[in-house]
Formats: structure tokens, C-alpha cells, sequence
């Protein structure tokens, strides 16, 4: 049983074809422009590549890929030096310009900052305490424009 397969097998093999043990498509007599490999086996296995390989097309001369460093090719290196390089620190008065005092420095060398005043509340005269009914009426909304007088 073995055997008809293997003789079946041996018949549709490429030593059994007319042209032998060649490729139909490509004719051996003119090997101009085929890759040709050479493959031993063995201790020491290896594949050499013999003959020209042949792109499809010219590889691109001077044009604008990927690959391109877009600096460089527009001369903005140093420019790009100049920004990336060096961290500008800006005040922070250049962005409030109105507020009154030295804002720039920080508010724990003064005894400005928000958790001094927390956690030591400034010495006054007087104690705060909550506004009554009648002085809270006066910020109630009322409906209708606003008079002039208030304009």
C-alpha cells in the first residue's frame, strides 16, 4: 500500500516531467537577472549568494522621506538648540503684572502662604465673628434691574 503512494507521488514529481528536474518558467540557458543561491548542508551550514540582485526600481536621489532629519535639511539645528536647551523660568509677576508686592518669591519666606496663615493665624485687635440676619440681608439678590443709583 506504501508503495502505490510513493509510485503515484513519482509520477506527478518533477523528475517524472518532460522538461526534467527544471522549472517551467524559468529557462536555465539565460540566468541573466536571477537570483542565484547556494545552499550546503553539513557541520557547518550555510547559504551563499551568488550572481545580481536587481531592484524593480532606482532607489529615490534627493527626495524628502521619513528618514530625513527635517532640521538639518532646513537649517533650524540651532535655533532648535536655542529653545530646547536651556529652561526658561518665568516670574511669576510677568503674569500678574497688578498685584501689589513681591510675588515672585516664595510665600514661606515671608510668612505669606496659605497654610502659615492656617496654621498661625495673624494677631488682630478684634476677633472675627460671623455676620448677624440683618447685616446678611444686605447681599441677598433681589429680583428686577438694578437701579441707576447703584450703577
Amino acid at each position: 500500500m506504501m508503495g502505490e503512494q510513493f509510485r503515484k507521488m513519482e509520477q506527478y514529481s518533477p523528475k517524472s516531467s518532460p522538461r526534467g528536474a527544471r522549472s517551467p518558467v524559468v529557462s536555465r540557458q539565460d540566468s541573466t537577472g536571477t537570483l542565484k543561491t547556494t545552499i550546503s548542508l553539513g557541520k557547518n551550514p550555510s547559504i551563499v549568494h551568488s550572481g545580481p540582485f536587481y531592484l524593480m526600481k532606482e532607489p529615490p536621489g534627493n527626495e524628502l522621506t521619513g528618514a530625513t532629519n527635517l532640521m538639518a535639511y532646513n537649517g533650524l539645528e540651532h535655533s532648535y538648540s536655542k529653545f530646547s536647551g536651556k529652561k526658561l523660568k518665568e516670574q511669576l509677576s510677568s503674569f500678574l503684572p497688578t498685584l501689589p508686592g513681591i510675588i515672585d518669591a516664595p510665600g514661606v519666606q515671608d510668612n505669606s502662604s496659605l497654610r502659615s496663615v492656617i496654621e498661625k493665624p495673624p494677631i488682630g485687635g478684634k476677633e472675627l465673628l460671623p455676620l448677624t440676619s440683618v447685616q446678611l440681608a444686605g447681599f441677598r439678590l433681589h429680583p428686577g434691574p438694578v437701579s441707576i443709583t447703584c450703577n
